[in-house]
């Protein structure tokens, strides 16, 4: 059974256009190699340029920036279409979908202005410099310092888990602006240019196959009207950003590029049984998302939607890895030659579930802030 992307909110002629554009760029080249993992994992300065040129960036966007003034439903279903295409989209998901959507919530007209139509023509790239050693789920402990010198600050500090950091251009930077008592309090985001002297970067290879980044930050002068929004008023924008990074439609295509995939090799009656609650569960979590993506576009608080969107995903992931391995054999697990599952995606794909309930948020926050945005209490 072939599973296509959502259709009722998004106009039948764009959803086409969407899907011969993606199925175009799988078929050129810029598909993602499984050897890089899931297509969130991978990345392409080339192919992130194409999508640019292609119209593909910031479809909801307005004009003056850049982008094509669609509904926000029309971005959704690109990026779940791009996920099903396994199209390498790490630089996207940073740059476009949550860095570029946050700084049309909080940045000012000018310095949107200056940014966003670059990204949107893929010309672009950012990376998120949030986690560091001592501090990931708890922002508030970040020790990345900016003090103040003269029309700059100058940063030091130290920051991990930084994907897409080889490629990209800017850095979206979680500083300390204040004291260290005044934790989530003296917090600020700035903009800063990845070819400032004193930035070091170090990649490491991850178990999915993509890389992930290690900044080392030493006496980084920054400009002053690179800040977001108002110095030690970054927490408010932190949070706002990881609802945008948390609603990941371009998994739910993996996961239903995968179905498509694996359904023809089960014969079970079973093993089809199982597929087809996945399947559902999928269609699920596309809700979730969706939910979520409304509320964002609405400019209303969303923190619990994105956390359900996330959450969903990133538990059915894992289980469809591993039910894959049960219905599938050992094939699941071979990445390259002739016995290889869908030209080594699944096993891919296997290796990349095992993260998604801890990048970009461990799965005990996601239900801990569903419980206090929509229950009312931490239990």
């Amino acid at each position: 059974m072939s599973t296509t992307v959502e259709t009722t909110l998004v106009p039948r002629q764009t959803l086409d256009d969407i899907a011969r554009l993606a199925q175009e760029f799988a078929a050129s080249g810029c598909g993602a190699p499984p050897t890089q993992g899931s297509p969130s994992d991978a990345d392409s300065r080339e192919a992130y340029a194409a999508y640019g040129k292609a119209g593909l960036i910031g479809m909801h966007w307005p004009v003056r920036f850049g982008g094509r003034g669609f509904d926000s439903a029309v971005t959704f279903a690109v990026e779940e279409k791009m996920g099903y295409q396994w199209l390498p989209m790490s630089s996207y998901l940073l740059s476009v979908k949550t860095i570029g959507n946050a700084l049309l919530q909080y940045a000012t007209e000018q310095m949107c202005a200056e940014f966003i139509p670059r990204i949107a023509s893929g010309e672009l790239i950012f990376c998120q410099g949030f986690s560091e050693p001592e501090a990931g789920t708890d922002l508030g402990s970040l020790r990345t310092v900016a003090r103040r010198d003269g029309d700059r600050y100058i940063v030091n500090g130290h920051k991990i888990w930084t994907s897409s950091a080889e490629y990209a251009d800017w850095v979206y930077l979680a500083v300390r602006t204040g004291s260290t008592e005044s934790r989530h309090r003296g917090l600020s985001v700035f903009l800063v240019d990845m070819n400032t002297p004193g930035i070091h970067v170090d990649v490491h290879r991850t178990l999915g196959g993509g890389t992930i980044g290690e900044l080392t930050l030493t006496d980084v002068a920054v400009p002053a009207d690179q800040v977001v929004g108002e110095i030690d008023g970054g927490w408010t924008i932190l949070m706002g950003t990881l609802d945008y990074e948390r609603v990941t439609s371009e998994k739910v295509g993996v996961m239903l590029r995968l179905l498509d995939e694996i359904d023809p090799l089960v014969v079970d009656s079973r093993g089809r049984q199982t597929l087809d609650r996945i399947r559902g569960d999928a269609h699920i979590a596309r809700e979730h998302g969706r939910r979520a993506t409304e509320r964002l576009a609405a400019g209303v608080d969303a923190s619990a939607e994105s956390s359900m969107a996330k959450l969903s995903i990133a538990v059915l992931m894992q289980e469809l890895a591993a039910v894959a391995v049960e219905l599938v054999g050992p094939r699941a697990l071979i990445e390259s030659g002739p016995g290889a599952v869908v030209d080594g995606k699944l096993a891919a794909f296997g290796r990349a579930a095992v993260a998604t309930t801890i990048a970009g948020g461990v799965s005990d926050i996601q239900r801990k802030n569903i419980s206090r945005r929509r229950i009312g209490s931490w239990s």
